[in-house]
């Protein structure tokens, strides 16, 4: 996997996300040149890399916990609250 650079490290998953998702909007809507393309999408893939680490650092830290709490690893489904 890419390591983030620099500029997307400082970022935080949050902020992350919103800027993919606001270079999704960019790329669907058609108007960009194709090197503003290309470097949109170079920029996208970065951020999702990114995001996806955050991720997986994330459900390690669960893991963790669920282990220290009762001294085994169990698999629970995480259920989160969806968005209105």
């Amino acid at each position: 996997m890419k390591k983030a650079t620099h500029k997307t490290a400082e970022r935080g998953f949050d902020e992350a996300l919103v800027r993919l998702e606001a270079l999704v909007e960019e790329m669907e809507r058609g108007e960009l040149t194709l090197e503003a393309a290309m470097q949109k999408h170079a920029e996208g893939v970065e951020l999702a890399a990114f995001c996806l680490q955050q991720l997986k650092a994330s459900e390690q830290a669960v893991n963790k916990v669920l282990k220290e709490s009762d001294g085994v690893l169990s698999e629970m489904e995480l259920i989160l609250p969806e968005e209105e």
